[in-house]
């Protein structure tokens, strides 16, 4: 039974390729034309899709292969639709990689950034990407956006091990095998975003992400760690090894994380997974992203 467990898990990494093909297949059938973005909407975001005029959604659960989440502030549907006219693929939830972990053969991280592969295969050329992040800098309040402008990798690279024919969106050549980083996220789409938000300028900052594995939150000793040794901003447990992927796929980045929870000077991070979504839940905090998110997209029809 091991054996044939293990042949299993073997052939999944062999074929990785082909699976990605085959879902990518699925949804572009739901497609006339291809979107201009893809938007990873994290935990407690799902808001966002409710500004999308939505033409088609799909449950993971139904797309061939298609890692499904078992976080439930993350209901796991690809969305179709258009925001302030631009077709826009919408992913309501992402995959972890602690939900993955145990997968051997390097598959916990593929599983990840499947969704980034697929949404690369069907040429779409920007990746928006979203997430709850805990606050490390000592001027973000709960419920500020950070716009990611660089970020730490502390979870498995997805390019590690097998270097897959995939091809990228910009110049559909094959991707690198050593994959530059520096400006990982997109400088004019930034400037854009910062623009057209003046509104909200006061809870809007740029800042390194770090993501960590979780699923637990950190100790004082890393959170101290994190922000005074790494010059980090804000610490969550996603997103990093998409944007690795984006940009080996040729795609341009912007990143968005949502305060969710402020770490104290001493490194304490009283928090709970409960008290997150209850920020996310909140008002205020929800017209702030929907509100920058949109203005963001009508700013792209200038």
């Amino acid at each position: 039974m091991q054996n044939t467990s293990f042949s299993l898990l073997l052939s999944y990494q062999k074929q990785y390729p082909i699976f990605v093909k085959q879902a990518a297949s699925y949804i572009r059938e739901y497609l006339n034309s291809t979107p201009e973005f893809a938007i990873v909407l994290g935990s407690g975001l799902g808001e966002i899709a409710q500004q999308i005029d939505i033409i088609e959604t799909i449950p993971y659960k139904e797309i061939p292969n298609f890692p499904v989440t078992s976080i439930p502030s993350h209901s796991g549907e690809l969305v179709i639709g258009t925001l302030e006219n631009r077709l826009v693929i919408g992913l309501k939830g992402r995959r972890h990689f602690y939900e993955g972990a145990t997968l051997p053969l390097n598959i916990g991280i593929l599983q990840t950034v499947f969704a980034v592969h697929v949404m690369a295969e069907l040429g779409i050329p920007n990746y928006f990407v979203t997430n709850a992040a805990g606050g490390l800098n000592g001027k973000y309040k709960v419920g500020d956006l950070m716009l990611i402008k660089s970020h730490i990798n502390f979870l498995p690279n997805p390019l590690l091990g097998a270097h897959y024919p995939f091809t990228r969106v910009d110049d559909g050549n094959h991707t690198h095998r050593f994959q530059p980083m520096n400006e990982a996220y997109n400088q004019d789409f930034i400037k854009k975003f910062l623009k057209e938000n003046k509104k909200f300028s006061k809870n809007i900052h740029q800042g390194t992400y770090l993501a960590v594995t979780g699923p637990t939150y950190e100790t004082e000793a890393e959170c101290i760690a994190f922000r005074d040794g790494l010059k980090a901003d804000a610490v969550g447990m996603s997103t990093t090894p998409e944007v690795i992927v984006a940009r080996n796929r040729g795609m341009n980045v912007i990143g968005l994380s949502c305060i969710t929870n402020k770490i104290a000077k001493d490194g304490t991070n009283a928090t709970n997974h409960e008290e997150v979504k209850s920020i996310l839940e909140s008002n205020d905090v929800k017209e702030r992203i929907t509100g920058s998110v949109v203005n963001f997209f009508k700013s792209l029809n200038d």
